[in-house]
């Protein structure tokens, strides 16, 4: 990110609370549209009664407040229907693992939080790592066009990928019918999996931090600009911990601080 950029947005929100190119891209008809993936309990989920609550609602919300707009969360089922919603123009931020298969579209921020993906075996499974899942024969199950399914993808050298949608319902029938030996996700993803199938452990050792950030619709620079910092300051003032705490996220931590 260019020095003078950032020195413009910041002067912007020392003077003015926002830049007025800050604003004009992040929310231009008064309204910050959030895109929230619900594939990822880490990032956001939808209780029995239909209510959303995550980190991703939390942080959205606190950014709205800040440019004094509307809060206004777009709901998506998983990362894939996220990012297609970006090239629709259907959102204004979003909340999303860095990838550079997603660099195309998507323009991120530094991570507010890293997020740590494992397996998940058959309680007897001598597997202890993915070194040891990584072998011909084995079908590691995973959530499409996730971040794990990104990281396979590139890494893997024997075993197979079998892919379902990117959700609990889908990766539970997946093991019980016997399509999959074990199942990649992020340690969140992978207790609640782990409720729904008796016999099944999670491998203490993380293959992958997952870093996740504040994505933005290529070419809108002075936004990004302000989010980079604002997600900064989200870090140094505690908040990205207290949201990682009160939402009971396991296996996160908060990022860096840049």
């Amino acid at each position: 990110m260019k020095s003078w950029l950032m020195a413009l947005v910041l002067a912007g929100c020392a003077s003015t609370g926002v830049a007025p190119e800050a604003r004009n891209e992040l929310a231009p008809n008064g309204k910050l549209r959030v895109a929230i993936n619900l594939g990822n309990p880490a990032l956001a989920k939808r209780d029995a009664k239909g209510e959303v609550s995550g980190i991703t609602l939390d942080l959205g919300r606190t950014l709205a407040q800040r440019l004094g707009v509307e809060f206004v969360p777009v709901l998506y089922p998983n990362v894939g229907g996220l990012v297609e919603g970006a090239r629709a123009g259907a959102w204004d931020i979003g909340f999303a693992a860095i990838d550079p298969a997603r660099a195309d579209t998507l323009e991120f921020t530094a991570a507010y939080m890293e997020v740590s993906v494992t397996l998940l075996v058959p309680a007897a499974s001598p597997i202890q790592s993915l070194a040891d899942a990584d072998r011909a024969g084995v079908r590691i199950g995973v959530g499409t066009r996730n971040a794990a399914d990104l990281f396979l993808s590139r890494n893997l050298k024997q075993a197979e990928l079998v892919r379902v949608a990117d959700n609990l319902d889908a990766a539970v029938d997946l093991l019980r019918a016997g399509r999959a030996d074990v199942y990649a996700s992020n340690r969140e993803g992978l207790l609640g999996l782990r409720d729904k199938l008796p016999g099944y452990r999670i491998v203490e050792r993380r293959f992958y931090a997952v870093e996740h950030a504040i994505a933005l619709p290529r070419g809108r620079k002075a936004g990004l600009a302000f989010v980079s910092a604002y997600v900064e300051e989200l870090k140094r003032s505690g908040e990205v911990a207290r949201a990682i705490e009160r939402n009971a996220l396991r296996g996160v931590d908060v990022a860096p601080a840049k």
